[in-house]
């Protein structure tokens, strides 16, 4: 529904869904562990003119879904497919006059000397002997006003907005244990046979979990999530053409965001998680010819420490459009696209370490160190006392920072008879302030704990290529092929490693990805072949074809 008039407008929208399974259902089981989703969806946009230059607007939006089916999600039982045997058991037994009272399935199962003890995996068993149910809830609620200043300053205008989000997300298992049959005594002439429960209480040697005939509740604490998240942004753009031939653009971000996880599973990751910055975008145009652009943010973590919190980081760019040249217009049926660009920047990255890693200024300590406790007393029969340690998990650095990524590109825009396009990039990387653990800290020292440090150097290069040609013929048919080549190459320049006598064993000027290990390409197949193969050159370095040599 939507509607409104010159002050407000609103729209409103809501949807239900649902999905069902094809899965079929045991009459035995007295609940259906078929698939059954649920979705509702609900959506209001209210923009209301609160002047002839301010309008305010206010978004909701709800999405709900709930489901029940199997345990195990598709993927996890094609998995279980692919691992079992189709013809050593059969699925279920259908039931004799032995077994005709009996009010569970009949699952097949063996049990044979290779696997005494334990039982194989019953694909059928494990889809329906149970089922799953989660429920998951998402809401946002988001206010924005856009004020038009352009009666103080043509093209400027604000635009403010907060926003709001909410996620929980449940999921509880209920579930039997199988009753396991297996054959024990099979006539191959008149082909028939009977079989025994493998896993019942009354088996005086029973394998494996013993099988119920109810079903049992799974309510994990951990199976539970709720998440809340606050964004707030103000944005201050200009935009104005001057003289028909100066473009002239610029644009002020100032961020801030919250989030906070209910289920963190330490002190640290409990708080909330904050962030703020403030970016900017200057752009100039002159007659769709000479293009010139600075960015910049200056960002704060609160991963680090309050000197080293906010990082300052650039980059600028420049293109030359060449087709809107006049001297190129003799060339442009032939050429009609050539563009020329040139970037370069500074980028810093605060997703450094684990994600445990919250303030890397503060130290972690275990006040209940098992492992460092102490036993008191005159002798350890009569009356002792135990008290835990204390240890350090984790030292208090203060010269942790942002790791910083200079980077530079160079751009090639050509079109040819309106018909190829082809895109070429260079581009050159070089990181610094890389998070490495210290490797030359002597173990007198006492420390039990690593120590980390922004140490490491890497570099990257290379070059990236796109090729689209398409044609449109005169009866309408319009064909096109694409083609694109990446080609790079990295190395570390400054790694924390110790002090090799074995050059080889660097990783300084290697790739970053570079595996090292041991390789066998194959195995000798009798005394004559070792003999005559290559000599097993253990710790040196090889350039390829010998088994077992490190590379």
């Amino acid at each position: 529904m939507s509607g409104g008039g010159g002050v407000a407008r609103y729209f409103i929208s809501g949807a239900l869904n649902q999905d069902n399974g094809v899965l079929k259902v045991d009459p035995i089981n007295n609940f259906n562990s078929n698939i059954n989703l649920k979705s509702y969806s609900l959506r209001s946009n209210i923009d209301i003119d609160l002047t002839k230059s301010t309008m305010l607007t206010v978004r909701l939006y709800g999405n709900f879904d709930d489901y029940r089916g199997p345990i195990y999600n598709g993927e996890e039982m094609y998995g279980m497919v692919m691992r079992s045997n189709p013809v050593q058991f059969p699925a279920t037994f259908p039931k004799d006059e032995d077994h005709a009272f009996v009010k569970h399935i009949i699952f097949g199962n063996n049990v044979t000397r290779s696997n005494r003890g334990s039982l194989y995996l019953n694909p059928y068993a494990e889809m329906v002997r149970g089922y799953r149910d989660w429920n998951r809830s998402k809401m946002m609620a988001q206010m924005e006003i856009a004020q038009n200043l352009g009666k103080l300053i043509k093209g400027l205008n604000f635009r403010g907005m907060f926003n709001i989000e909410r996620y929980a997300y449940n999921t509880v298992t209920r579930s039997y244990n199988p009753f396991y049959y297996e054959v024990a005594n099979y006539d191959p002439l008149t082909q028939q046979y009977s079989y025994n429960v493998i896993n019942s209480s009354a088996n005086p040697q029973p394998v494996g979990p013993t099988g119920t005939e109810y079903l049992n509740f799974n309510g994990n604490p951990n199976s539970r999530e709720v998440n809340s998240n606050f964004y707030a942004q103000g944005v201050l753009n200009y935009d104005n053409v001057i003289n028909k031939v100066h473009n002239i653009s610029g644009m002020l971000v100032g961020i801030m965001q919250q989030r906070l996880n209910s289920a963190a599973n330490t002190l640290l990751n409990s708080l909330p998680l904050r962030n703020t910055g403030l970016s900017g975008r200057f752009t100039y145009g002159f007659d769709t010819r000479y293009h010139a652009e600075f960015n910049f943010g200056y960002n704060g973590s609160e991963r680090f420490y309050q000197e080293k919190r906010f990082g300052f980081f650039p980059s600028a760019g420049i293109a030359w459009t060449i087709h809107n040249e006049k001297f190129f217009e003799k060339l442009k049926n032939t050429v009609n696209t050539l563009k020329l660009r040139y970037t370069y920047g500074i980028i810093g990255n605060d997703a450094i370490g684990s994600a445990d890693d919250r303030f890397f200024y503060l130290s972690e300590v275990n006040m209940s160190a098992s492992t460092r406790g102490a036993t008191f007393g005159r002798d350890l029969a009569g009356a002792t006392r135990y008290l835990p340690g204390v240890s350090v998990t984790r030292y208090a650095n203060e010269d942790i920072t942002w790791e910083k990524s200079y980077q530079q590109n160079l751009g090639l825009e050509l079109g040819l008879f309106r018909a190829i396009t082809l895109n070429v990039d260079f581009f050159k990387q070089h990181r610094t302030n890389i998070l490495m653990t210290r490797a030359f800290i002597p173990t007198t020292m006492g420390l039990s704990a690593p120590i980390r440090a922004n140490v490491g150097e890497a570099s990257s290069q290379g070059v990236d290529a796109a090729l689209t040609v398409s044609k449109t013929f005169d009866n309408g048919l319009f064909l096109s092929a694409m083609g694109n080549f990446t080609y790079a190459t990295s190395k570390f320049l400054v790694n924390e490693e110790p002090d090799y006598r074995e050059p080889w064993r660097s990783k300084i000027g290697q790739n970053i990805n570079q595996a090292y290990g041991f390789i066998a390409e194959r195995l000798f197949v009798d005394d004559e072949d070792a003999l005559n193969s290559p000599a097993q050159n253990f710790g040196r370095p090889v350039l390829g074809g010998i088994s077992n040599t490190w590379i």
